[in-house]
């Protein structure tokens, strides 16, 4: 089978996306946009070209640099999204995918109320509610529509909800695995590649191809040794009464670091340190990246949430009234030591250097470098890369930085009068158009459906099937619903549409002579909203109305926290006056329960400024580290993991100069293909197939010894020689030139050696079959032998010879060279044919 594969670039020299064609199908994989050297107006001018084609789009991280452009894309190309192209993602990568989506964006000016935005905040949630969430190792059947195609996601231990994507047809499997770690870490567990005997799982062996780069590698340092690093790094920048600020991806390494400082904080509190240390969020999207992690625990390490659980029964995401959620500006309320969290964009990375690296002592902790990092911060890994060169220094030793550094300023002033006028209309304009356009794309789509769905049930048979794009008619109802649904279950007389259900009278004639079960009138049964739990209902149904404990005040979750903080192991008795909480709020500001985790002030219509982008020289004096706690495989693991699969070829994104050459030595050592990507060039890849008719000879026939095996299949040893069918005596010419005409086929005969006998069959060098331990058992035993099944179906003979059975095609006999050992080998070779 013939496929095309092409790796995207929109102008900023990287792989932003990669493109898989078959016959029938295209599939874009992890539309990223992470480049400030690519603007918005370029990188959708790039996709238009792209997009016509694509019927499907798969996300394999929640990071910018996966899908970055997927927002951009649904905006632009809605017609074709709605029509068409399913997009697939596991839940997390969809929830904490918002989360980077609207960092990038806003740090952009293309989501809030700014005079250049393009895309509302309801745009970007639409967006990713489009997507259809997957479990891991649940299929994704279209066999029927696109020639035999499935797809599966696999845990790639990075990030949470991070996948490794097994796209399969009848002759082709890929395996995609952008970025991978097959170690555990804080929170995850290791990507899903090797079982726990540490061979290779079944489904994903030889496949035609492995989908990866070798870009970049992880450390090859434990992640344990990794973890004390960088708390003794924290515990040294506290110690000195300094603050430490730590850029993350709110997607990507966010949550993993979060618990790792949770973890030093709840260390140090048995001995009573760093209790008043608050822990900072700087980010456009606020903490709404923890809102989801809290409600996404089971795709975590069950290891990690048991550790937390034993520890104070909560979360590893909740530090209790110590966290908050602050503003670049906010910073300075906050006197003393912290630790502040600032989302990686050019913008706030910026800001925030700005308010702590120029008044009090920071330490900067580089938690990894990769392609989009901000400039400020890729001038500071350049400086401490030289320094620790000079000085062979290790990891998380800091390194003093002092100089002039060009950062980032973003003026907001209010739009007021004619120009706010004039933005109101533009806002109201195109959300007015947007929600046009999307109501006709939806008609116009149902009505294609149902078109579709009606010849499809006339051909068949049936009563529908799917339509354009494999969306049913079902999807957009519930769409339409979403909003009714409450309405819809407290009475039922709210329609699809929003409208007042109306009843049309219908007039009824029974004929006479009708059978008893005719003699009813029509009943339409009314429609229960169900997802994959089950029917949705609402909750408030079951309270009755009058209940007075309903309407009582249930204390806030601050309230809940000031009577029992996990960090605070004083003695009661010290304790003498309680602080009251108008005395805390003036001293340690504590973020506001209700909307700490709301984005609402990005409404595009609430508060417009003007937003004006300069950038100026500022005098920075700080400590810079850094330290390697990316999740990725390093280069070892992967040149030893991929051969373990057996893939017919690995292709790698992007071009042979942006991959790591020793990897791509060793793996040519161990004679596996290897094809660097260009970039926005169609490479085409072909399997070969073919098909032999095999027929065995009347006089080979006679000479074989055919042996019987399990489930009824026998085997014979065959010795012959392959030569073409000669044509048959008494066939028409007609017919032999039909024969010829066949060429795509090649019908063969095996005949005998001319010195072939019997004596060739008598022995052969390969045993097939199935052992079967209760049946070996038996036999040991007749022979007065004590046989007995020990532990997982182990069986032991005279307490000296184990037998276990690996799997199907493999059993193992352990024990030490004897009669007995020899005997017990002999027993499960006479169970097998021997051809």
């Amino acid at each position: 089978m013939t496929y095309t594969f092409t790796c995207c670039d929109d102008g900023s020299g990287n792989t932003i996306g990669t493109i898989v064609r078959f016959d029938n199908v295209t599939i874009l994989i992890d539309p990223g946009w992470f480049s400030s050297k690519v603007s918005y107006e370029d990188s959708v001018k790039y996709w238009s070209n792209l997009i016509p084609e694509v019927n499907i789009i798969l996300l394999s991280q929640s990071s910018v640099d996966c899908l970055g452009a997927y927002t951009m894309l649904y905006h632009n190309f809605l017609p074709h999204f709605i029509s068409r192209i399913q997009v697939y993602a596991t839940l997390p990568v969809t929830n904490l995918g918002r989360v980077s989506t609207f960092d990038l964006y806003a740090s952009r000016g293309l989501v809030g109320p700014y005079d250049t935005n393009q895309i509302d905040v309801d745009d970007v949630e639409r967006a990713f509610e489009h997507i259809e969430s997957l479990k891991y190792s649940q299929l994704v059947d279209l066999r029927s529509k696109f020639d035999g195609l499935t797809l599966v996601a696999y845990n790639s231990g990075v990030s949470p909800g991070g996948s490794i994507w097994c796209i399969s047809t009848y002759l082709e499997k890929l395996i995609y695995a952008r970025r991978w770690n097959h170690t555990r870490d804080t929170i995850l567990n290791g990507a899903s590649l090797l079982d726990g005997s540490g061979k290779p799982i079944s489904t994903l062996l030889r496949p035609s191809a492995i989908i990866t780069t070798f870009e970049k590698f992880g450390s090859p340092k434990p992640h344990a040794r990794r973890m004390r690093c960088f708390k003794d790094s924290m515990k040294q920048a506290l110690t000195s009464n300094g603050s430490i600020l730590i850029p993350v991806e709110m997607g990507g390494n966010f949550l993993d670091i979060l618990v790792s400082v949770h973890d030093f904080l709840y260390e140090n509190s048995k001995n009573k340190l760093y209790s008043q240390v608050p822990v900072i969020l700087v980010s456009y999207s606020r903490g709404r990246a923890l809102t989801y992690a809290k409600s996404m625990l089971e795709w975590l390490s069950s290891s990690a949430i048991k550790t937390w659980e034993s520890r104070d029964n909560r979360t590893p995401f909740d530090l209790g009234r110590r966290f908050h959620v602050a503003t670049p500006e906010e910073l300075t309320n906050y006197s003393g030591s912290k630790i502040c969290f600032v989302s990686q964009v050019d913008s706030l990375v910026d800001e925030v250097i700005k308010h702590l690296c120029q008044l009090e002592r920071a330490t900067i902790l580089l938690p990894g470098f990769t392609q989009g990092y901000p400039s400020a911060l890729a001038t500071m890994y350049k400086k401490w890369e030289q320094a620790s060169k000079q000085q062979n220094l290790e990891e998380g030793k800091p390194v003093s930085y002092s100089g002039h550094i060009t950062l980032k300023n973003i003026k907001l002033d209010p739009l007021v009068n004619k120009e706010l006028e004039h933005y109101l209309e533009q806002v109201t304009e195109r959300r007015d158009s947007r929600q046009e356009l999307t109501a006709t794309l939806i008609r116009e789509a149902k009505k294609t459906n149902s078109i579709e769905t009606f010849a499809g049930g006339a051909a068949n048979g049936q009563p529908g099937a799917l339509g354009l794009g494999g969306i049913g008619e079902g999807d957009f109802d519930d769409e339409e619903e979403e909003d009714n649904l409450i309405g819809m279950l407290r009475d039922g007389t709210t329609a699809p549409t929003g409208k007042q259900a109306v009843e049309i009278p219908t007039d009824i004639y029974i004929q006479e002579g009708t059978p008893a079960k005719h003699r009813m009138f029509p009943f339409q049964p009314p429609r229960i909203k169900r997802d994959d739990y089950g029917s949705i209902i609402d909750f408030s149904m079951l309270i009755p109305s009058d209940d007075d404990s309903s309407k009582t005040k249930r204390p806030s979750s601050e309230e809940i926290e000031e009577e029992k903080d996990p960090y605070d192991l004083m003695d009661p008795r010290r304790v003498s006056v309680k602080r009251s909480r108008k005395d805390d709020t003036k001293n340690n500001p504590s973020k506001n329960d209700e909307n700490w985790d709301s984005i609402e002030y990005l409404d595009a219509v609430k508060n417009p400024v003007k937003r004006t982008e300069s950038s100026s020289k500022v005098n920075v004096k700080c400590m810079v580290t850094f330290i390697n706690l990316d999740s990725l495989v390093d280069q070892r693991s992967a040149t030893v993991i991929w051969p373990a699969l057996k893939p017919k070829k690995i292709l790698l994104l992007g071009p042979a100069e942006a991959q790591i050459e020793s990897a791509m030595l060793t793996l040519r050592k161990r004679d596996i293909e290897l094809t660097a990507m260009p970039l926005n060039k169609d490479i085409q890849f072909d399997t070969t197939i073919k098909s032999l008719d095999i027929s065995v000879d009347p006089e080979l026939d006679q000479l074989l010894k055919w042996q019987s095996i399990s489930d009824g299949y026998t085997v014979a040893h065959v010795i012959g020689k392959l030569v073409k069918e000669k044509p048959q005596a008494g066939k028409s010419q007609q017919q032999a030139q039909e024969q010829k005409q066949q060429l795509h086929r090649t019908r063969l005969v095996l005949e005998p050696l001319k010195t072939t006998s019997r004596h060739h069959h008598k022995s052969g060098s390969l045993s097939i079959g199935d052992v079967r331990l209760a049946e070996l058992k038996r036999v040991l035993t007749a022979q007065r032998h004590r046989a007995e099944f020990k532990g997982e179906g182990t069986l032991v003979v005279d307490g000296q010879v184990a037998v276990r059975k690996i799997n199907d095609g493999e059993t193992v006999v352990d024990g030490a060279p004897s009669e007995l050992f020899y005997l017990v080998r002999k027993s499960i070779t006479d169970m097998l044919a021997k051809i």
